[in-house]
């Protein structure tokens, strides 16, 4: 049975080793996906493809996303979740939930030696067949599997988890689906996971949202820290202001507004715990206007002040 992708353009993914980005078409090699024939576990390797842009395109499908950051920073957008991400972090997309992920700036411009490398494994649900997963023993994982729905993610994992997922990429055949139990396993057992999606979202999708999400979604990363008018991004969409609303809000979970401060929101959070910049820089290289409004936001959004997440941050790096 072939995956079944329903995005805008064709679906990138990435495999271990470096990943350089350009602003216009880069190739990237697929991951290994792990998918059921009949009765029967198959692997295949998908091709090589391009993508006309310097992030990866809003998207869903069959399979569920296992995703391990080895080198890089950027946010994940993951149903209504909008998250920073940086080395060591590692996520559990489950089926059909719509996602993609940005790397910072830093990464995607030409002239740019950062690199980054990221290992990702596509599995469906039942790889394994529905009698196995009955065995009591796998209970816990079906649980993982089932609360993928909500998006999982730990933060900072340990060589532990990072040694079990590159033994995934390097296997085959049966020590492969081992490999994916194990290393599922392991990331259950993570102390410090947390649900990213929101316990109301429930989304459904059609195909023909999807190009319109992506240059919407296009267009708020690429203007975000200067300034995103509601007049210019509805008509962008080819919609009234009130029409583009409903959409938006329908798609995202969040009103334009919200969506934009959780993003500016997630670019600082990277600035205060990746920099020894002041919290005024935070502030402003995010797209805030005053350090109120910031304040504000920053602590209705994360729980704490920009002054006590960076101190909580950087002893927790300690």
């Amino acid at each position: 049975m072939e995956a079944r992708f329903r995005i805008a353009p064709p679906p990138c993914f990435f495999i271990k080793g470096t990943v350089a980005y350009s602003a216009l078409y880069t190739p990237l090699t697929l991951t290994w996906n792990i998918r059921s024939k009949s009765s029967a576990e198959q692997f295949s390797r998908l091709p090589t493809c391009a993508i006309p842009q310097n992030h990866n395109v809003w998207h869903y499908h069959d399979e569920i996303e296992f995703i391990l950051i080895l080198e890089g920073k950027g946010t994940f957008f993951i149903g209504d979740c909008i998250t920073p991400f940086s080395a060591g972090d590692c996520v559990l997309i489950g089926s059909n939930v719509p996602h993609y992920w940005l790397f910072d700036e830093e990464y995607l411009l030409p002239e740019s030696d950062t690199r980054a490398n990221v290992v990702v494994a596509h599995f469906l649900r039942d790889f394994v067949g529905q009698v196995f997963w009955s065995l009591p023993e796998l209970s816990p994982i079906r649980r993982l599997i089932e609360y993928s729905k909500d998006g999982i993610m730990c933060r900072c994992s340990d060589k532990n988890l990072e040694n079990s997922f590159l033994r995934l990429m390097a296997t085959s055949g049966l020590e492969r689906i081992l490999a994916l139990l194990h290393t599922l396993h392991i990331f259950d057992q993570h102390p410090d996971k947390e649900k990213l999606v929101s316990a109301d979202y429930n989304i459904q999708y059609h195909d023909d949202d999807m190009n319109r999400m992506n240059l919407i979604l296009g267009f708020i990363n690429d203007s975000y820290k200067v300034h995103v008018h509601l007049d210019e991004v509805a008509d962008l969409s080819g919609m009234t202001k009130n029409s583009f609303c409903r959409f938006f809000k329908q798609k995202t979970g969040r009103t334009l507004t919200d969506f934009v401060t959780k993003l500016r929101i997630s670019n600082a959070q990277k600035i205060l715990g990746n920099t020894h910049g002041s919290i005024k820089e935070a502030c402003y290289e995010s797209g805030f206007n005053n350090l109120v409004s910031f304040h504000k936001a920053f602590k209705s959004i994360t729980g704490n002040t920009p002054k006590a997440y960076r101190e909580m941050f950087w002893k927790q790096s300690l």
